[in-house]
């Protein structure tokens, strides 16, 4: 025995050089050309699936500020003049469990307007269509098409559809700046991405990109089964998207965690281009029932992605949530001198929210998560010598705040409540 301790030591040593080694030596694109999914996280992962499932893409879009041309608001879809406007289109793809319900599997587009409306739209499954392992990533949904260079959109209300809304246009993306994908580190889910059975599953498709094209916004006087709801429209509003940024993620698993806080801002006052992203939840394993509290975070910033997350050593120093305010203090290491430590405040005071669709139960989609498209960040990124490298205010911010979410701030590490195994 005292014999094996330090064989298993040297060959745990050298499984750690060889993967090491062969991390440095295979760069992303060679990962990708492997046609492997799980280095393209962009991609559609869920082929071999047919319930309990889903999957969706979050694509962020903030205009320049808006010109109207009469009234400061136009209440139809939450625009008000001189300001930027918001809003997130979200295609994917859900099947449930038929065995304990209807069968209700069905894809999907989503659509929020500035966090203050929102307009679902049902497909039949055999309208969503993607890209096989060996093609660029594109999915569909209808007449709707998504990729890395940009969207096309052609949504009209259906007879059973939660919506009013007509929204047409394509916008262009440049510059887009993914999360890197390494053999150790999938992305924003790093090593963990490796675990089997994890409940929901993490992509950043891009952190900040530019926009360019047009939208055209219209309310649909009654619903219609095909494009001609474009004959009872009312006027609608041309949206010019010219200069404007863009974000992109995305989810996939058997069902959303049961708590989490999410927030994301690219729309820096002082900083265009940088991007804040930051997610927490409490995270099951398949292990025994064994579940742990986790997060995975990042800063893009001067083309620079500093990363603060669970499985890259990073710490929390506080955690507040409350009704006005989520406060969150990381540094980027848990034990030794940390080389960056952030301080992120939300205001969430007189924040308008809207209640968006998410899988419930393996067996349907309703609207039951609460989201923010207008919050406001501020932001303090520090260097290991405690001097700052950005002080700034992020607008038009996504904030969710899921579930019993007390659960995260008892699982600061030192206090009682504590997990003793994992903490945050």
């Amino acid at each position: 025995m005292p014999l094996a301790i330090p064989i298993l030591a040297a060959v745990l040593a050298a499984t750690i050089g060889i993967l090491s080694t062969t991390n440095h030596f295979l760069s992303e694109d060679r990962l990708r050309q492997t046609n492997i999914l799980k280095f393209q996280p962009d991609k559609f992962q869920g082929g071999n699936k047919q319930e309990r499932y889903f999957e969706g893409w979050y694509y962020k879009f903030v205009s320049q500020p808006i010109s109207l041309q009469s009234d400061h608001y136009d209440g139809r879809f939450a625009v008000e003049k001189d300001t930027s406007f918001s809003m997130a289109v979200v295609p994917g793809i859900f099947y449930s469990d038929a065995s304990v319900s209807k069968d209700e599997s069905h894809a999907f587009i989503f659509v929020t307007l500035n966090g203050q409306q929102q307009h679902y739209y049902r497909f039949d499954v055999d309208q969503f269509t993607y890209a096989a392992a060996n093609e660029e990533y594109y999915i569909q949904v209808g007449k709707n098409r998504f990729t890395k260079d940009g969207v096309s959109l052609d949504l009209y209300p259906q007879s059973n559809d939660d919506a009013d809304l007509i929204l047409r246009g394509n916008l262009k993306f440049t510059n887009s700046s993914p999360w890197p994908v390494s053999l150790l580190e999938l992305g924003a889910m790093g090593s963990v991405g490796w675990m089997p059975g994890l409940e929901c599953t993490h992509g950043i498709l891009s952190f900040d990109h530019e926009l360019s094209g047009n939208l055209s916004l219209a309310t649909s006087v009654n619903n219609s089964s095909s494009s001609d709801a474009t004959t009872s429209s009312a006027s609608s509003l041309q949206i010019s998207m010219d200069g404007g940024r863009g974000y992109t993620e995305k989810d996939f698993g058997r069902s959303f965690p049961s708590l989490w806080v999410w927030i994301q801002t690219n729309s820096f006052r002082k900083n265009p281009g940088t991007s804040l992203f930051v997610s927490l939840a409490r995270i099951p394993t398949p292990f025994f029932g064994i579940e742990f509290p986790g997060f995975t975070a990042a800063i893009w910033h001067n083309g620079e992605l500093i990363s603060f997350a669970t499985w890259s050593g990073a710490a929390f120093d506080d955690i507040r949530i409350s009704k006005e305010e989520v406060y969150i203090a990381m540094r980027s290491a848990r034990h030794g001198r940390s080389k960056y430590r952030v301080e992120i405040s939300v205001d969430r005071r007189n924040v308008p929210e809207v209640l968006l669709y998410a899988p419930v139960n393996f067996t349907r989609m309703e609207p039951f998560v609460w989201e923010a498209l207008r919050a406001t960040v501020h932001m303090r990124l520090l260097d290991d010598k405690g001097n700052v490298i950005l002080d700034d205010m992020g607008d038009y911010a996504g904030l969710e705040v899921h579930g019993s979410v007390q659960y995260l701030v008892d699982n600061l590490c030192g206090k009682k409540t504590a997990n003793k195994l994992i903490c945050l």
